[in-house]
């Protein structure tokens, strides 16, 4: 005998933690699938959010972590300091982070089910096929609607091309976490070097008594160099080089906004959608706003008995008028205007958009408490 579940999102991570949330609190029978033990257990992140989000989802303080008021930018030629004298973003440890929200949609009503890892869709029995990687059985699910948040190499592309193409070009980061005292550091630091990497950036995130340390770019332009970039960094910084590493991460970013998010009773929602900032490769804020809007769309396909690639064009529909798209696209076009430039010039204009977008930004974070 096969389950069967009004709606089953796949990924829980905070987008699709949040999407199957906000429809399971209304009623409805809700499978959240999580491929690894424990949500965020190896998500690779520098953990950096903005402090409006923490009053948006009211998660406590010990998930918000420590208080960030201060960033530094590390620019082509010069360094800007930013001190807003309160806090603008938090520092959060993702297994923490991650595990809030799957376990909030749980309290929702939510089944939770982690170590099941997402083989096969068929868009035709609208039935998951995973593994239960805790007794190695392979199991089904079957579902009304499906929400795909299980990241850029999305299974919604490749059994019925919603999604993030995966023949698109991906970014590529890598992250070491060290042990460092909390009073050591207390400013995000973005270090900009366009003549060792043309897109893309370090950073420097301070969290509970640990630094969050990273590099990220192009995968093609990087592959292969991205870990030793890092540790000749960090060996270049005094105040870095003999912290001991206490934990590596790497992963994959999306460097594409997918054109099709929707099909019959599909939606692809964050980071498998592409939904990520294209100047700073931050996706938490923009995910959470996109599985809102797949969460409500779902509602409305439940309430109507329809769950066709019509009735669901109402999310991308809502994701194209909305605040994130167009953002996403500008800066998408300013990042490629910049490499352009580069090329043709060999002068360096990214890290100046990037001040320019921070400085916007920041004066936001210090007056905004809703988006």
């Amino acid at each position: 005998m096969i389950d069967t579940y009004d709606v089953v999102v796949v990924g829980a991570g905070p987008t699709g933690s949040n999407a199957a949330y906000r429809i399971a609190s209304k009623g409805y029978n809700v499978l959240l699938l999580e491929r690894d033990a424990k949500p965020g257990q190896f998500n690779s992140c520098g953990g950096g959010v903005g402090y409006f989000i923490k009053n948006l989802y009211g998660y406590p303080d010990e998930i918000a972590g420590r208080e960030i008021s201060k960033v530094r930018l590390a620019l082509h030629n010069r360094e800007i300091f930013f001190d807003a004298g309160k806090p603008i973003y938090t520092s959060v440890q993702r297994p923490k982070f991650d595990n809030w929200f799957a376990q909030r949609a749980a309290n929702a009503g939510a089944t939770l089910k982690v170590s099941h890892k997402a083989l096969d869709y068929d868009p035709l029995k609208r039935r998951i096929t995973c593994l239960n990687r805790t007794s190695g059985e392979t199991v089904h699910f079957d579902g009304k609607l499906f929400i795909f948040a299980d990241g850029p190499r999305t299974l919604a592309w490749r059994t019925c091309r919603v999604g993030l193409p995966a023949n698109k070009p991906m970014h590529i980061g890598i992250a070491y976490e060290l042990s460092a005292p909390k009073a050591a550091h207390d400013t995000y630091e973005f270090i900009f070097d366009e003549i060792k990497l043309p897109y893309g950036y370090f950073w420097v995130f301070p969290g509970e008594n640990a630094l969050n340390v990273g590099v990220g770019g192009p995968r093609e332009q990087l592959r292969g160099k991205l870990g030793p970039m890092l540790h000749a960094f960090i060996e270049s910084r005094e105040d870095l080089r003999d912290l001991k590493t206490e934990r590596i991460s790497s992963g994959l970013i999306p460097a594409y906004l997918s054109g099709k998010m929707h099909g019959d009773g599909v939606m692809a929602i964050g980071d498998a959608a592409g939904f990520v900032n294209p100047l700073t490769g931050g996706g938490i804020f923009m995910g959470l706003k996109s599985s809102e809007a797949a969460a409500k769309t779902a509602l409305e396909s439940l309430d109507a008995g329809r769950s066709d690639a019509k009735f669901l064009s109402r999310y991308t529909h809502r994701m194209k008028f909305s605040k994130i798209y167009p953002s996403v696209k500008l800066l998408d076009f300013s990042v490629r205007q910049s490499q352009n430039f580069l090329r043709h010039t060999g002068k360096p204009l990214l890290s100046e958009i990037f001040y320019w977008y921070s400085k916007l930004m920041f004066q936001l974070l210090k007056i905004i408490k809703d988006f």
